[in-house]
């Protein structure tokens, strides 16, 4: 199997929600039902446990509410040009050029984006954390050889 050079063009689709956003998700539900369970049943009052499992529902509803939004935005697209810059694509909208940040990492068979806009370094960062369960780790692979070439070095 190749790989492609870094002096080739690349390109990686962003998925709306990731699998860590919904292991976060999860993680969420099942704390707020262990505290309020580990609550009740160290002689708490049922009230405090009832207050503990509406506000971790309602975090869990603003991420599901979250989630829909970015569902309904258009598709995104990073793309990694030859030259070594770095652009993000968005369904009808003008191309952005991006910097990587200094949170960008490879961790294991994923990578950690963390993207500024290179117009605007000051708003608000692209952050995102792709897995094998996103996107193929080939691809994942293929950016661990294109990020350094980006302008920063991805290594943890």
């Amino acid at each position: 199997m190749r790989s492609s050079p870094a002096s080739v063009d690349s390109s990686l689709e962003l998925p709306p929600v990731t699998a860590a956003d919904r292991v976060v998700g999860a993680l969420v539900v099942l704390a707020t039902g262990f505290l309020a369970w580990a609550g009740v049943r160290a002689g708490g009052s049922l009230t405090a446990s009832l207050l503990l499992v509406l506000a971790g529902s309602s975090v869990v509803a603003i991420q599901v509410h979250r989630w829909v939004r970015s569902t309904r935005q258009p598709a995104r697209r990073l793309v990694a040009r030859a030259d070594g810059s770095l652009w993000l694509h968005t369904a009808g909208q003008a191309p952005c050029r991006m910097t990587i940040g200094v949170g960008t990492r490879l961790l294991g068979p994923s990578v950690f984006l963390d993207l500024l806009a290179a117009s605007n370094p000051a708003g608000k960062p692209l952050r995102t954390w792709l897995t094998p369960l996103d996107v193929p780790a080939q691809a994942i692979r293929r950016w661990g050889v294109v990020l350094p070439h980006s302008g920063r070095a991805a290594r943890s």
